[in-house]
């Protein structure tokens, strides 16, 4: 019995894992359910319906398009640094500071508040970090993402640095800062 649980759930991972990587519905397959759409400019889309990772350079969508509240975020692959980023900063003191790009577009019909501490890093062994961690806020990147928000249609590109341990993790999405929705590995 545990060993065909196991088998099911290899089959479900290598089945989801596929349908991201080749950025196809996973239409009547079994587990979570992704699908993936096209939106201005034939840029393509998974939409999330439950907690998922995806690959760096993936745009997610949270909520329907056109509905009252839907936002679509785009975490690209990060820089990393062990040294300030600029010449009155301060060096990583975890090792590292990854620096991502991000990417947020309002494409509901509310106002859509963005805060930067919806936006954390898990890395194995250190746990969560936000960009208040360690010497993030004195790295020295600039144009780091604040809290802001986008009227309908709006977006805002910018990055976030966080000092780390380690160069591989997940780049986590939650409001509030809590119980992640989205996730990107990196």
């Amino acid at each position: 019995m545990q060993t065909h649980r196991v088998a099911r759930v290899v089959a479900i991972a290598a089945t989801l894992t596929t349908s991201l990587a080749a950025c196809h519905s996973t239409k009547n397959e079994p587990g979570p359910t992704v699908t993936t759409t096209t939106v201005k400019h034939h840029t393509k889309v998974v939409v999330i319906h439950t907690f998922k990772t995806l690959r760096t350079g993936q745009v997610a969508q949270i909520g329907a398009a056109g509905s009252d509240a839907a936002e679509l975020i785009k975490i690209g692959k990060p820089s990393v640094s062990t040294h300030r980023l600029s010449s009155y900063a301060d060096d990583p003191e975890h090792g590292y500071f990854v620096t991502f790009p991000i990417k947020i577009y309002n494409d509901g019909k509310n106002p859509l508040v963005v805060n930067r501490l919806d936006f954390w890093v898990k890395v194995p062994g250190e746990g969560d970090l936000n960009n208040n961690d360690g010497a993030a806020p004195f790295s020295g990147a600039h144009r780091q993402l604040d809290t802001t928000e986008l009227e309908s249609g709006q977006g805002v590109s910018n990055i976030m640095t966080f000092d780390v341990s380690s160069t591989h993790g997940t780049f986590l999405y939650g409001p509030g800062g809590k119980h992640a929705e989205l996730g990107w590995k990196y």
